[in-house]
């Protein structure tokens, strides 16, 4: 996971890999299946007509790459009231998963939440969370950091592995739903595509070979590969005045790729840090 940068004004303009985060549950319905796209045609090699169709399909999500799409900065969804925790008198607020923003690690073992302690560089005191009070089966994997304040502000989940093709079509089509969902709860969409850069042997005019290089675009015949080396990146982002969330993809050493939504509390980093600056 990237760094989150400490001074608030640049949370929501610089957002690395897996900046953000929630209120409430992404979803009301828990049970929600996403269902993957339609079977694609596996193409033996890079071809004009399978580049010329990966084109098409990319100007539909991105007219240019690299390219920042803005939606509409409106959000259906409210700020839920805040509960007050029994055990230690804290203001609490719903979080994603049935969680609960600026809760302790006691208050949430409390909800029921099952915690494993787990390393994770740069956010201390982060655990696996296991018996999730709202549990989406498609997210596999949640992590929670509290930090040193002992106020839960993070979330990070990670869904199932994604068995997918060349082209990526299948996931890419899980992250436009998941992106709707957030846009729909959040807002601000701001949607990022860096292309990877590929060469290419054509003739010019006089019959001569050259070498050129252009970008690949999204969902192109070897778009999975091409996020395995980071060589092409795509990722989005939300948020209102309390939750900023950040949806990515990442693909492992086995091309198996995964969903990712990085969540985090704004209103609290923005408190913690101005306790830092009025003792300095």
């Amino acid at each position: 996971m990237k760094i989150f940068i400490p001074l608030f004004g640049l949370l929501l303009l610089i957002l690395p890999w897996h900046l953000a985060y929630s209120q409430n549950l992404l979803f009301d319905d828990s049970d929600i299946i996403v269902r993957a796209a339609e079977d694609v045609e596996q193409s033996a090699g890079i071809d004009s007509s399978a580049n010329a169709a990966a084109a098409a399909d990319a100007k539909a999500l991105l007219k240019q790459a690299p390219r920042k799409l803005t939606a509409p900065r409106t959000s259906q969804f409210k700020s839920s009231a805040p509960v007050i925790s029994k055990s230690t008198d804290k203001l609490t607020f719903p979080a994603p998963f049935g969680l609960l923003w600026n809760a302790g690690i006691s208050s949430t073992r409390n909800q029921g939440v099952e915690l494993t302690k787990v390393e994770m560089k740069d956010y201390p005191d982060s655990f696996l969370a296991n018996r999730l009070p709202k549990k989406l089966d498609f997210f596999e994997r949640v992590y929670v950091s509290f930090g040193k304040t002992d106020e839960l502000w993070r979330i990070l989940a990670y869904s199932s592995a994604i068995e997918d093709e060349p082209d990526a079509s299948k996931t890419l089509h899980i992250y436009k739903t998941y992106s709707e969902y957030l846009n729909k709860k959040y807002g601000n969409m701001d949607q990022m595509f860096t292309p990877a850069q590929i060469t290419k042997t054509i003739k010019d005019a006089q019959g001569k070979e050259q070498t050129i290089t252009e970008e690949a675009p999204l969902g192109n015949p070897d778009f999975l590969n091409q996020l395995a080396a980071g060589t092409a990146v795509l990722y989005s982002t939300y948020h209102n005045s309390d939750i900023s969330a950040t949806l990515s993809i990442e693909v492992d050493g086995d091309k198996k790729s995964y969903i990712v939504i990085d969540y985090s509390n704004l209103k609290i980093i923005q408190q913690q840090e101005n306790t830092t600056l009025d003792a300095l």
